[in-house]
């Protein structure tokens, strides 16, 4: 993704998120899809939607981030590893400067017929699914190549397990996890493009983590950030 157009997704979300999401109208049809999913409970796919929310809650999520470059580190180097956990933790805390500044609450358990535990922190984009998608976007920088074959597959099906879960539970509109997505994606090809210009490489090398200064891994792994498309 092309640093302009992952700019103007992240101008996207954030206008739909002050503009769109604050009509009535939008959300009471928003409102109906979570109601229905709310009167479909059954307490097997409880289980599995409750799961999926402790294991991908932002405080595990970053804890997976930072096993997950740890071990990547071994083979795309230390400096690439710490700079890639740095464009995720930053896209992460992103999402929760997002949440503050649409500040849209989230669905009114009142409303639900299988109500969650009440959540007073904003909904808008959902933490779970940024979580998420992020992790994906990690796994996909420190992969080689012709395992994104299965690997994009794989992850479109796990961030959006995650981001129906949430709707079911009645945790999040639609709009919310959707927005989540979108804004990791962009958000994260934004910071990677960042991260190269020759400014940013400056400043990095000053704390010895130019992205492409030597310490670079074998010949099949991609370098960090990746030049590919993340979308």
């Amino acid at each position: 993704m092309r640093p302009v157009t992952a700019a103007a997704g992240l101008v996207a979300v954030t206008l739909v998120g002050l503009v769109l999401a604050p009509l009535p109208g939008w959300t009471s049809g928003e409102l109906s899809v979570v109601q229905w999913f709310s009167a479909h409970h059954a307490p097997a796919w409880d289980a599995a939607a409750g799961l999926i929310g402790t294991v991908v809650s932002p405080p595990v999520g970053f804890v997976l981030l930072l096993v997950t470059c740890a071990v990547a580190a071994r083979w795309i180097g230390l400096r690439r590893a710490a700079v890639l956990l740095g464009i995720a933790g930053a896209t992460l805390a992103g999402g929760i400067v997002l949440k503050v500044l649409v500040h849209r609450p989230r669905p009114d358990v009142a409303l639900l017929v299988s109500p969650p535990p009440v959540d007073t922190s904003f909904g808008y984009p959902s933490g779970h699914t940024t979580v998420a998608t992020v992790l994906v976007l990690v796994a996909l920088a420190v992969l080689p190549r012709r395992h994104r074959a299965w690997l994009v597959p794989a992850g479109v099906v796990l961030v959006a397990a995650v981001a129906a879960s949430r709707v079911y539970l009645g945790l999040h509109y639609p709009l919310d996890v959707t927005a989540a997505a979108v804004y990791a994606v962009c958000a994260f090809a934004f910071l990677s493009a960042l991260v190269m210009t020759r400014p940013a490489r400056r400043l990095l090398a000053v704390v010895h983590l130019d992205p492409c200064a030597p310490d670079a891994p074998s010949s099949d792994q991609p370098s960090v950030p990746p030049e590919g498309d993340h979308a």
